[in-house]
């Protein structure tokens, strides 16, 4: 197992980059500022490996939708979450966005853009073949979770 360690922390490291780049891929397209925003990070703590992704906060909120003051939006199943897990009933969201489109997103809500589901399963296969040929026999002996992919 130790011999297999550091080809595989070389596979964690190469796909937290490939989860990044189909997260940017795949993303919604305005302006570009949140396909750019996708880095992958891979860390290795007590024996397990994790991949996180961090990009734009208003990617979920792009992939999952919110539910507005007035108007509920209809939950997408490839959607990563329910819509609107992350924003608070009365919090206006939109960042640099326009204030009159900020208000429309508030009131009416946002329609779910699901992006996320697709970039994870365009990557999963061929990460599970690479950790498979660095070694890895049992997945779970080597991750902290695999129910879960950490978005922020």
């Amino acid at each position: 197992m130790a011999d297999n360690l550091d080809r595989i922390k070389d596979v964690v490291l190469q796909y937290a980059d490939e989860y990044a780049k189909a997260f940017s891929q795949k993303a919604p397209r305005s302006s570009g500022r949140l396909a750019a925003s996708y880095r992958g990070v891979a860390k290795f703590t007590a024996d397990k490996f994790s991949i996180e992704v961090f990009g734009e906060d208003y990617g979920i909120y792009q992939d999952s939708g919110i539910n507005g003051t007035k108007a509920q939006v209809s939950p997408n199943g490839r959607s990563f979450f329910p819509p609107g897990q992350f924003k608070k009933k009365f919090q206006m969201i939109g960042g640099s966005l326009p204030i009159p489109v900020r208000i429309s997103i508030h009131n009416n809500g946002l329609r779910p853009q699901p992006f996320l589901q697709d970039a994870v399963d365009s990557v999963t296969p061929r990460f599970a073949s690479a950790l498979e040929e660095a070694g890895v026999e049992d997945v779970e002996d080597f991750f902290e979770s695999l129910d879960k992919i950490k978005v922020s």
